[in-house]
């Protein structure tokens, strides 16, 4: 960020809300630390408010999450229908576990990782050749741009080195499908597979943990979820791992490949109450909460100041403790 010529007028913008809000409160820490870098500021790191230009901001941690239940989850079928639709769709077979990556075709999002890690499995463990195929639904993004087009020809490159190796009649390790796919087929897709892989090389959120998560109501399932995305700092019985470390990644897929249904049921339990708990309607509400009683706050120190003098008029320390914490 210090290299960006505009990067004093981007902090005074967002210096101008009351409410300065990130995912996590590693992004806030960062924000605070560029403000203290870059601009002459007061910053209370205790409360994270940042006093600048006359006005007091306050910086909290808002991890963005999704509806819950899913609106559309009661349109689908059952998980056990939804697994054979996907497998005849894609022509995976029932005694093959299915992993499954779902998200736009961009390079942030690790997709060429996840054939590493792919590969690192299938070379260690060849028993597993024949008994995993990796689906990627990857919606085209941005296509007109060199850099996007590249990928997605590296991406077809490694896919098809990957089926030439370890391919056989009548298996096919890895389907990348570049095509957009309505919600209720991605909630489908998410209902049928056995592995989850969000391998993110940085994201503020990532709601695709979530959602997965959010449709597994038959609490089966592995997450396989990148440290790089905010959602690891909330849904901690993923599998965590590094998307860089190839043999990290494999590790990790040997592990969800063969976690016995309890331990999933376990992990997956514990993950849908966090996003039940803390979803989407509760982040906006936990937002115009604080707008709203730092909005209070400001009325009560403009009475102070303004008040006069004469003790009939005089706001006493109590109430204006007691007004600040409404």
């Amino acid at each position: 960020f210090s290299i960006c010529p505009w990067r004093e007028k981007i902090l005074e913008g967002l210096l101008g809300s009351s409410i300065v809000g990130f995912h996590t409160q590693f992004h806030c820490n960062n924000f605070i630390d560029s403000v203290d870098r870059f601009l002459e500021s007061r910053i209370e790191r205790e409360d994270s408010a940042i006093s600048y230009g006359g006005q007091i901001s306050l910086v909290h941690a808002y991890p963005i999450s999704i509806e819950w239940p899913p609106a559309k989850l009661g349109k689908l079928p059952d998980v056990a229908q939804c697994r054979r639709q996907v497998r005849e769709k894609f022509g995976v077979s029932e005694n093959v576990k299915l992993c499954v990556g779902v998200e736009r075709l961009d390079y942030t999002k690790g997709i060429l990782d996840r054939f590493h890690a792919l590969d690192e499995l299938l070379t260690l463990h060849p028993e597993w050749i024949g008994k995993v195929a990796f689906l990627q639904v990857a919606a085209p993004s941005r296509g007109t741009l060199p850099a996007y087009q590249q990928l997605h020809e590296e991406c077809l490159r490694h896919a098809e080195d990957l089926n030439r190796r370890y391919g056989r009649e009548g298996y096919t390790p890895v389907l990348m499908i570049t095509e957009h796919h309505s919600q209720q087929q991605v909630y489908e897709i998410y209902r049928a597979a056995d592995v989850c892989m969000v391998t993110s090389l940085h994201d503020g959120m990532n709601l695709v943990a979530k959602e997965f998560v959010a449709t597994r109501d038959d609490e089966q399932g592995v997450l396989l979820l990148s440290m790089f995305a905010g959602a690891s700092k909330e849904l901690l019985d993923a599998l965590i791992v590094n998307p860089y470390d190839a043999a990290m990644m494999g590790d990790a897929l040997l592990q969800a490949l063969t976690m016995s249904p309890e331990e999933q049921s376990q992990r997956m339990r514990r993950m849908r109450e966090i996003v039940r708990d803390n979803n989407v309607y509760r982040w906006a509400g936990s937002m115009l909460l604080d707008a709203a009683r730092l909005r209070k706050r400001d009325a009560v120190d403009r009475a102070v100041s303004a008040a006069p003098t004469a003790p009939g008029n005089v706001i006493s320390l109590l109430d204006r403790r007691r007004v600040a914490a409404l």
